[in-house]
This record gives structure tokens, sequence and C-alpha cells, in this order.
């Protein structure tokens, strides 16, 4: 049977105007450049024929709300998107929020949900995705006189008041574990964590796999100690109870991406952003009966803490156990992580594939 194939993205963050930086000055910006690599992703993701393609959140950047152009910068991203037939799932980013009210999301354009910003959907017959909104409790995209705003707000003043004073430095003499506690992040509900518990108790009763999608990561050896959902341990906290049932956790937000594997098990993808890079940066993911493969297209994920520039992940093997490398795999070291996907012991596959030569014939070797 083949593969369920998702096309994968983050941070397009296009604009129509020329490059620019980050508010440091440290981080390069290509902002027509990024709807060029979209143009590309979805030439690649019609090739091989994807079944579905997640948007990962942040899909104009922020500086559109100056310009008065959002809505005209989204449709033209959307219109790119939209050369694929496959259906597509938006999440949303703090630079969705930048843009626009949250109730003019899906008026715009975007699925985010149907009336819901958080969501699971079958992908294909093993898999289940399981799409997250962390900016539900926020200071940004909830109205001030909301609970979700009155709680965000609780929440930097016990971790990080000198936000609230207007400091132009949120950082100085602030923790490292308390550098998360910023605006241009946020946190999930009480509500939406009931509602993940159900939803991959659910997929767990239905013998499906799940992925995890949100814009921001979780773990953060996976990305920054700046860029991690607030309440990210309460999350982790109910993935790890299902630890055989989830697989991997995709995130965009840190431009200079990430991945590790936590202590669960669990893969941690930030995926990197189209806006800082001059080459390819998507990726295909090929979803199998218990194990996915993730095939990178340019710099689509790197080393962690590395600026951006550490070495690239040309795939990933996402499976428990399975152990990934930066460097372009052998053909025997690749069949290796496969047939460890599949649930044979490491060294047996070793042996096997020395001693046919070939995928197929130690598949047959081993289940002989």
């Amino acid at each position: 049977m083949p593969p369920f194939r998702l096309g994968l993205i983050a941070d397009i963050q296009y604009a129509d105007c020329e490059d620019g930086t980050d508010f440091s000055g440290s981080e390069r910006r290509y902002f027509r450049n990024s709807l060029k690599i979209t143009e590309r992703a979805v030439d690649c993701w019609n090739a091989v024929g994807v079944d579905a393609v997640v948007q990962l959140g942040d899909i104009i950047d922020g500086c559109n709300s100056k310009l008065q152009a959002s809505e005209t910068a989204l449709k033209r991203v959307l219109e790119v998107l939209s050369r694929s037939p496959a259906p597509r799932f938006d999440l949303v980013g703090n630079h969705e929020l930048y843009n626009l009210p949250r109730d003019a999301l899906e008026r715009c354009g975007l699925r985010c949900g149907e009336g819901r910003s958080y969501y699971a959907a079958h992908l294909g017959d093993f898999w289940e995705g399981i799409f997250l909104d962390p900016f539900e409790v926020a200071l940004i995209g909830v109205p001030q006189d909301s609970p979700q705003f009155v709680e965000a707000t609780e929440t930097i003043r016990t971790h990080n008041p000198q936000v609230l004073t207007g400091a132009r430095d949120w950082f100085t003499g602030l923790p490292t574990e308390k550098h998360r506690f910023v605006p241009y992040n946020g946190g999930i509900s009480q509500t939406q964590l009931k509602w993940l518990e159900s939803a991959v108790q659910a997929a767990e009763a239905d013998s499906r796999k799940v992925l995890i999608f949100l814009h921001v990561p979780l773990y953060e050896p996976a990305t920054k100690a700046k860029t991690v959902v607030w309440n990210a341990e309460e999350i982790l906290h109910i993935l790890h109870t299902h630890r055989d049932t989830v697989v991997a956790v995709f995130a965009g937000h840190d431009h200079d991406g990430g991945y590790a594997v936590d202590e669960a098990g669990l893969h941690h993808i930030t995926m990197n952003s189209p806006l800082t890079a001059e080459g390819d940066c998507f990726a295909v993911l090929e979803c199998y009966e218990g194990w996915a493969h993730f095939k990178a297209h340019g710099r689509a994920c790197v080393e962690s803490n590395t600026l951006g520039s550490g070495r690239a992940y040309p795939e990933l093997i996402l499976a428990k156990d399975a152990v990934n490398s930066t460097s372009p795999l052998s053909a025997s070291s690749e069949d290796s992580s496969v047939l460890q996907a599949m649930g044979f012991d490491s060294v047996k596959a070793q042996e096997a594939l020395q001693a046919t030569g070939n995928l197929d014939a130690a598949v047959a070797l081993l289940c002989g």
C-alpha cells in the first residue's frame, strides 16, 4: 500500500517588500523570495502527489499590517498554495494574529478548523493528525476583556512582569527557563488540554498513530528557550502518557529550526522558515503503517541551537528508537533504519541486510 503523503511548510511570512532583518538586525529576511520557495514547494508536492498539505502558521509577515496589505498578501500566498489540489490544513501563528482578527482568518481563506482553532483529522488509514492552537491563551488575538487575556496577563505577571511595564528588553535578568513568557508565544487552555487527551485516546482506540501539529514548539532541545509554548509541560505530559501512539510533533515559529527526541521517544521537528532561506525549505512526509519518513527539500530542518547554520537533516525516520543523522545515509544505513522502524531488532536487521543485500529480501528473511 502506498504511503499517505503530506506536504509540509512553515513560516512563509510573505510580504511584497524589500528584504530586511528581524528586530535585532541579525536575521536576514527575504520577503518576496519566500513566495518563490512556496511555488517550488507546490510544484514538488504536485509532482509526488501529496494527499494533503500542512501549513504550520505565520503564512504572511506582520509588516503587512503596517503596509495595510494583510488581505492582499494573504490572498497571494493562498493563490500559490491552491495550485495544489490536495486538502490543506492551516495553523494559527502569531503573525496571523498581528494581521487579522481571529474571526476573519477563515473568511480570508485560511482553513483553521471551521470555527474551532484546534481539531483532528484522519490522515489515510493508519494516522491521525491533531492540530493545536498555542495562542488560545495569549496577549495577542483575543479580546482584552476575555478570560483568555486575563489568564495570559496573570501568567506574564507571574513569570516575566517586565513585559507589562513596557520594557524594551524583555529578557534582562530573566532566568533562561522563563524566556518563553513573552507576547509572541502563548498557551493552551485547560479545555483544549482535555480535548487533546480525548483526541489521542480516540486515535489510540482506533489503532491510529498520531502526529501533532502546532505553530510553537513544545520541546526546548528542538528549538530555543525563547520559542516554547508557555504550558508545554502540560501538553507533553498528555503526549507522553500515550507514547506508544504519538510519534512526532511538528512546529515552526523558530526560523532557525531544530530537531530532538525527548525522553518518551517522541520526535520533535521544528521546521526552518523559507523567509530566511535562499534555497528550498519544505518537506514531504510519507506516512506508512506505524512509522513515517520525513524527506527534506533544502534546509527544511537543521541541527538545533545553530542559528540555522548547522548541518541539515536530509531525512528523518520517525519511529520509536530510530536514530537520525545530519549526514546523508548510506543505502545500508537507511535500509537498517527502515527495518528498525518496522519493529525488527537493529542487530538482526543489519545481519539480514548483510546476508541478502537488499531491503525486500531482508524483510522476507526476517519475516520467514
